[in-house]
């Protein structure tokens, strides 16, 4: 047959072709394209047919991805790439439809030729959609081997972008899930510094502080602090808003690197901006991250009051600014319907329910939830999906769970598509996607527990407690009604427990030592509560003080050294230790120490608990705030009195008489053991009633409210 100019004889080449390729004859397809190009009688230019070819087969793709055939799309996009291998646009579509075919393999990103397509001039003419696609579909799949050539396309792409605004805020996006997500915490701050230097005017704050959290979270605390202090420079210049913004992320910086010759000045005049903040609130809120601005406050200060007063201000001014801008995306009080089927329908949100703290401690609800009276939901916020962790203990525990990004809007609209009852928010204010979400109240009634204290946000309904955990006036200064549980706010099973991986020798310690351990990160050693063990270990013989060294050890131990000379304490009583490998060698590592000293005015948690499974005494100081009294309540529920202290006094008198009365330690090993039979904070079983019970007479006084 002689080819001629006609379409539709070229088509049935083109189609004869596509044909083969579907079925898996790529050489028969190459011979069957080449026909036109070999008849002599052929009327079209060899040019004229290398396009028809082209949009022949684009269409053909677009056609099987209209009728959701990726497989197809993908196989006949592979050959069009072959055709015209210098196309960017040809090649971007290729790369996406491999991703979504499993079939894309990241050596792709060292591969001259793609690389040379990204530097070619034609890159001007690019859809960007293509690359925001390629950008996004790539992030689950990338490994540390390839971070550095993902890392070259993207400058590359930042070279001529065509907006840099959406650019930024896309890259952040994807540099955040890096960080949280993939915990590629290096590739965060290379894209942050990608982003910080083609940010625009307005978004240049905004990334400094992401990236000054993200070389923080790196450990890099001397480029850390320079970042921090950039930021509350630039954020004074930019107003008051900004510089509470930017002196958290210097005074975070600080906290984390242990530089405690530096934070109480820092802290002192970040509380002053606080307060000035309060008092002359700004009309917008343009940086959410300022619900976490009196945070670190109370790891230096036992003073609730006046805290809560500026979390419930702060809380204000963000609800406010976020539902200013609601419309009607959201109805205020969430849905009106009584529980589906009679079942309560429960929604958990936290980006914490992994080997973290909140994971550790709130798996046990889960396990043991009534799901024959109550439908469980969880919205993971800025975590995978594939970790075995929270396969185990929470997606193959509850009805539905999801895995979400950031945005608080889609999260809050996905919890009234659900018709959630009751919302509980693990994160306070250690999370502002987390904390948006609750300020926009998407559930009709709401709680915070467990995460950290209460975040301030005016929606939020309740904050569970216990009899001991808050003092009994808290009610006068939480903006949260307290729902305070009969026996205990948590409770576990226990924990597990792998082989000891050190001993004494390990540390050069004497067999018959008496051994205090601090355990804390670095931003709970407090000096004045190093000080007291300071004096402990003066008045205890023989005595010795392990301490986890989490910071940037020369500013840890410079602080130690200077109250250890000004307290009369040789060095030599001292032993900085690495932190161990993982949590379950850690507990079982805890049995090196005699007696375990907490910190304070914010008390351990987790750790206390762990202390306490493990069967070790401890002393601890008892404040006011929630934070300073945790510790305090879980020696209330094991029946534990001996190491209670509620003055500084009686801190060194506890640490002294632990130390040096053995049958007192084992009388209070005793009974540490023995509570795991007796004590509700090891009854996870008859605590998850407790919930349950609490969450339907919430839902009750919500219901007669409606009335």
């Amino acid at each position: 047959m002689s080819i001629t100019a006609k379409s539709d004889s070229l088509h049935d080449f083109w189609q004869a072709g596509v044909d083969h390729i579907l079925a898996g004859e790529d050489d028969e397809a190459q011979a069957t394209w080449l026909l036109p190009f070999l008849d002599s009688e052929t009327l079209v230019s060899e040019e004229q047919l290398s396009q028809d070819l082209i949009n022949y087969l684009s269409s053909s793709v677009d056609h099987r991805l209209s009728m959701g055939k990726i497989k197809d799309a993908y196989l006949i996009s592979q050959c069009l790439c072959a055709v015209a291998p210098d196309h960017l646009n040809i090649l971007l579509q290729f790369l996406n439809l491999s991703i979504q075919a499993n079939s894309f393999n990241l050596e792709t990103l060292t591969d001259p030729n793609l690389i040379a397509v990204f530097h070619q001039d034609s890159f001007r003419d690019v859809d960007e959609e293509l690359l925001y696609a390629f950008s996004k579909g790539i992030a689950p799949l990338l490994t540390l081997e390839y971070i550095s050539d993902y890392v070259s396309l993207i400058q590359l792409w930042a070279k001529n972008v065509s907006d840099n605004y959406k650019f930024v805020c896309f890259i952040a996006l994807q540099a955040i899930f890096f960080g949280q997500e993939r915990g590629i915490i290096r590739l965060r701050t290379q894209l942050m510094e990608i982003c910080l230097t083609y940010a625009p005017p307005t978004l240049r704050f905004t990334v400094l502080c992401e990236l000054t959290e993200s070389i923080t979270r790196e450990s890099n605390y001397h480029r850390a602090i320079l970042m921090g202090e950039q930021c509350k420079e630039e954020g004074e210049q930019l107003g008051l808003l900004q510089h509470v913004c930017g002196s958290h992320r210097l005074l975070t910086a600080l906290m984390e690197a242990g530089e405690w010759e530096k934070i109480p000045a820092v802290a002192e005049q970040h509380q002053i901006l606080i307060e000035n903040l309060v008092v002359d609130p700004p009309q917008k809120v343009t940086e959410l991250t300022i619900c976490m601005a009196p945070y670190f406050l109370n790891y230096l200060y036992d003073q609730p009051r006046s805290l809560h007063r500026f979390k419930s201000m702060i809380g204000e001014m963000c609800s406010k600014s976020i539902n200013s801008a609601r419309g009607s995306f959201l109805p205020k009080n969430g849905h009106q319907s009584l529980p589906k089927n009679g079942l309560l329908r429960i929604g958990y949100i936290a980006g914490t329910l992994r080997k973290h703290s909140v994971g550790w401690l709130s798996r046990w609800l889960f396990n043991y939830h009534d799901r024959s009276n109550f439908q469980i939901f969880i919205y993971h916020t800025g975590q995978p999906d594939n970790l075995p962790f929270n396969h185990s203990f929470f997606r193959d525990k509850v009805d539905v769970s999801y895995y979400m990004g950031a945005n608080a809007k889609e999260i809050a609209d996905l919890i009234i598509q659900d018709e959630i009852d009751i919302l509980i928010d693990l994160d306070s204010i250690s999370a502002d996607t987390t904390y948006e979400v609750m300020c926009l109240k998407p559930a009709p009634v709401s709680i915070t527990w467990l995460g950290w204290d209460t975040s301030g946000c005016p929606e939020i309904d309740y904050f569970i407690a216990d009899p001991h955990v808050l003092p009994p006036d808290a009610e006068e200064y939480y903006n949260t009604k307290i729902w305070r549980l009969p026996q205990t706010y948590v409770a576990i099973d226990g924990f597990e427990v792998e082989v000891p991986t050190k001993r004494r020798l390990d540390y050069n310690l004497p067999e018959d030592a008496i051994v205090y351990l601090c355990a804390q990160k670095s931003y709970k050693h407090h000096p004045d509560v190093l000080r007291l063990q300071m004096q402990i270990i003066k008045q205890v013989p023989n005595s010795y003080l392990l301490v986890k060294l989490r910071a940037n050890p020369e500013s840890l131990m410079k602080i130690y050294q200077k109250l250890a000379d000004e307290e009369g304490i040789s060095m030599e009583q001292l032993r900085f230790i690495q932190p161990d490998p993982d949590e379950m060698t850690h507990r079982a590592n805890l049995q090196l120490a005699d007696v375990v000293l907490d910190t304070f005015p914010y008390n351990g948690a987790t750790t206390t608990l762990e202390t306490l499974w493990m069967g070790v005494p401890m002393v601890t100081k008892v404040g006011q705030a929630f934070v300073a009294r945790n510790s305090y309540t879980f020696m209330q529920s094991v029946g534990v009195m001996e190491g209670i202290a509620h003055t500084d006094a009686e801190y060194v008198d506890w640490g002294v008489k632990l130390g040096t009365d053995l049958a007192l330690r084992q009388q209070v090993i005793g009974k540490l053991l023995h509570s795991r039979k007796t004590s509700p904070l090891w009854n996870a079983r008859s605590f998850t009633l407790e919930m349950e019970n609490a969450y339907r007479q919430m839902w009750e006084i919500y219901q007669s409210q409606q009335k």
